[in-house]
């Protein structure tokens, strides 16, 4: 079962600890088992606030290690808000020996990494809850991005989504993005072709179409496995004014036309593009924190 019963109703056991003033550290157990200690045990850390009305959940992207300028973006969130941060599978304080971009060519664990991912954030969806937050909205970044879309797809208690240098489509992110050669190499070797994966995925409209009519993709069957995680598969799931998308004009990383094709499968909601490539967007950190500021409130 893709998606364990009661996975919205069921809080997991989880410890808070105080680090300072209104600073919390919360570990809990992952829904997912990979038989790995250090993954498994989800780390989150809470901007908590004395209200607890509202609250954020900020999604990293691939190589936002401890330390980095990530953990100050607790900032673009308001005061007034809760922020919580959430350390993606295999990575930060769960960061483990796996080279992510080669493994992702076993489809398998690709799909065991991005669904561990969103059912994570489901599962700081109901602790959230559990110390009393209310409304309840996601930031993603990059990578961030894609689980982020997974679970508010998913869940309905994510009011709002910002999603930054986002895209769907993995047959264009896969094959056109310059940051995936390692997974194409490993593709090769396994004589894996672009025409291959593109007649593979021939099937991605009607599988899109089945989505509008069940709500799952999870239930649906399919012997293509990336449809069960590529944003576009979770997008018809979205309503278009619940999401602001922040995306450069110039990103490589994540190619425009995957942008684009995920703006369309999102209902075209409001997106602004600032002229810089994938990398260089914190240059535009001030009016971005002010675009996310006025969107949450």
């Amino acid at each position: 079962m893709l998606l364990p019963k009661n996975i919205f109703e069921e809080t997991p056991s989880f410890k808070k600890n105080k680090l300072k003033n209104n600073l919390f550290e919360i570990r809990f157990r992952s829904e997912v088992n990979t038989f790995n200690k250090t993954n498994d045990n989800v780390y989150l850390l809470l901007k908590d606030t004395e209200k607890r009305s509202k609250a954020s959940i900020l999604v990293h992207g691939l190589g936002m290690e401890v330390g980095s300028k990530w953990d100050t973006y607790l900032r673009v969130v308001p005061e007034t808000i809760g922020a919580c941060y959430i350390d993606l599978p295999h990575q930060r304080h769960r960061k483990t020996k796996k080279d992510l971009l080669s493994s992702f060519s076993d489809g398998i664990f690709t799909l065991n990494f991005f669904r561990q991912g969103a059912l994570d954030i489901i599962k700081t969806v109901n602790i959230l809850k559990k110390l009393g937050y209310k409304d309840i909205s996601i930031i993603g970044i990059s990578l961030g991005s894609l689980f982020s879309i997974m679970a508010m797809g998913l869940d309905k208690r994510i009011e709002k989504g910002i999603f930054i240098l986002s895209g769907g489509d993995h047959s264009v992110i896969t094959w056109k993005s310059p940051v995936m050669y390692k997974l194409r190499e490993a593709y090769k070797k396994k004589n894996i072709t672009r025409e291959s994966c593109l007649a593979a995925r021939t099937i991605l409209n009607p599988f899109i179409e089945s989505v509008k009519k069940c709500k799952n993709p999870f239930d649906i069957k399919s012997n293509i496995i990336c449809l069960y995680f590529d944003p576009l598969s979770f997008a018809p799931l979205i309503e278009p004014e619940r999401v602001l998308m922040i995306n450069g004009l110039f990103d490589l990383i994540i190619p425009r036309q995957a942008t684009i094709r995920l703006h369309r499968a999102l209902g075209k909601p409001k997106i602004i593009w600032f002229p810089t490539d994938h990398l260089y967007l914190y240059v535009f950190r001030n009016k971005i924190i002010t675009y996310i500021k006025s969107f949450l409130r």
